[in-house]
């Protein structure tokens, strides 16, 4: 285990998100019928894409609207490419229905993420209330009412 995986699982971030944080997932029209179709955004899926990694269902904090979109095409794109559709979607979940959930939330290891820091410049907590927050949902399934569209795009 890397010490970015061992670090975050120290620090789960479950008492740390916000009710009123905005996490996207992004994904293919393809694999968004696949969602709609069985009620749920699984963690354990057949064939991976950007946002679903080995390690759970990942979400990337709304922070600003420019730096959200850009994130979000970029996932969205990369989704797309994977099953060969031709439109994405953006995804949307709170930090209260995150929390209602009741599983692990961990800083995403696989995806760089900011730290906070003690006086003796070691590293201490995970900083969610820096510009970037990605993070992974693992041991549970999103039911998808708890899930907005909230965005659409052709590749």
């Amino acid at each position: 285990m890397e010490w970015e995986e061992e670090f975050s699982r120290k620090h789960p971030l479950n008492s740390k998100i916000k009710d009123t944080d905005l996490f996207h997932h992004c994904t293919s029209s393809k694999r968004y019928l696949a969602i709609k179709s069985s009620g749920f955004l699984r963690r354990n899926v057949s064939e991976r894409t950007y946002s679903i990694s080995q390690s759970g269902i990942c979400f990337e904090k709304y922070i600003e609207k420019g730096m959200s979109e850009s994130s979000d095409i970029g996932h969205w794109r990369a989704a797309c490419r994977t099953d060969h559709s031709k439109e994405g979607v953006i995804l949307q979940i709170t930090g209260e229905k995150l929390k209602n959930l009741g599983c692990s939330i961990y800083a995403d290891w696989n995806n760089g993420y900011l730290f906070k820091y003690n006086s003796e410049g070691l590293r201490v907590d995970v900083d969610t209330e820096g510009p970037f927050l990605s993070i992974i949902i693992v041991d549970c399934d999103i039911p998808f009412e708890y899930l907005e569209v909230v965005g659409k795009g052709t590749f």
